[in-house]
């Protein structure tokens, strides 16, 4: 007996970590659990991306399926209060852990899964397959968070192709815009009835980016492409603005930024002293200023140090 009560205990522990998720309606058949403004903890389990779904006549499609298996059941069931449905797509936008490490449990469920060529090459190609354990979110967050989480290939890769399908009469456009922007193969998601966007982590609102892996021109050109589709609602990866004028915050951090490092670099300052000439300090008080300004001035200085204005 004691040793069934040490199982049950086992089995009650792994699965204690809850996400407290409830969906919000962002419009009609449009819903999204919102996450933090914050870093990866413990304590949120990674519970700071924004993992969303679409509510057809037959289905669900899922946009980001998040940070854990954990997370992607419980916003199963939390989207199955919503309506009785199976999810039949799960789009991936990048490669970043946060938004994908749910896949595994969509695949379970039967989803079809369609992700950037980068997906498939670095993380679960052949060649290159990477371990749930050797994943930052594996590294931060606790055990029984992550308890269950494995790494899944896709169904589907999208490069700069557009890809369409239509699920439940509605219309899916998936494609990259640019060889390289937040990182080397983000994909947005645009349905055009809807006039609806979901732009990844080419666009953050409610904090700032981070931009460790792209790059500052690519992603102001993808801001540049995405406006043109005149979305009415914009829905990106971190935050919870999403009406037409979510990209204005985010472009002007990028674009002043931009313009400050290659004056900088015109005036002879070098990477030494990069940071402080360009602090940037209206945006001090955003989220994840001191954590990631600095270093987003570094990343955008090595790109730009060798840039001409006449490349655009």
């Amino acid at each position: 007996m004691r040793g069934f009560g040490l199982f049950v205990l086992t089995l009650v522990s792994l699965e204690a970590f809850d996400y407290q998720l409830t969906p919000q309606k962002v419009t009609e058949d449009i819903y999204c659990f919102f996450g933090k403004p914050e870093m990866i903890t413990k304590e949120n389990g990674g519970n700071m991306v924004n993992s969303c779904f679409v509510k057809t006549e037959e289905s669900y499609v899922v946009v980001d399926s998040g940070p854990t298996h954990a997370y992607a059941k419980q916003a199963y069931e939390a989207m199955q209060k919503v309506a009785s449905l199976p999810v039949k797509y799960v789009i991936t936008t990048h490669v970043h852990d946060d938004h994908w490490l749910g896949n595994s449990f969509y695949k379970e469920q039967g989803a079809l899964l369609i992700g950037p060529r980068e997906y498939e090459q670095s993380i679960a190609g052949k060649a290159y397959s990477m371990k749930p354990e050797e994943t930052r979110i594996s590294q931060i967050v606790s055990k029984d968070a992550f308890h269950g989480t494995e790494i899944v290939a896709l169904d589907q890769v999208v490069e700069q192709t557009l890809f369409k399908f239509k699920e439940g009469g509605i219309d899916f456009e998936v494609k990259q815009l640019v060889p390289k922007a937040h990182t080397e193969s983000d994909l947005v998601v645009f349905l055009p009835q809807k006039k609806a966007l979901f732009t990844g982590d080419l666009v953050f609102n409610d904090r700032l980016t981070s931009m460790r892996d792209g790059s500052i021109i690519g992603n102001l050109t993808a801001i540049e492409i995405m406006e043109a589709m005149d979305a009415e609602t914009i829905i990106t990866g971190h935050g919870t603005r999403t009406d037409s004028h979510t990209m204005d915050h985010h472009k002007a951090y990028q674009s002043q930024m931009k313009g400050e490092v290659l004056e900088a670099i015109d005036e002879g300052v070098g990477m030494e002293k990069i940071t402080k000439a360009v602090p940037m300090e209206k945006y001090k008080n955003e989220a994840m200023y001191e954590a990631l300004h600095k270093r987003n001035v570094l990343d955008a200085y090595a790109e730009l140090e060798m840039y001409e204005e006449e490349e655009e």
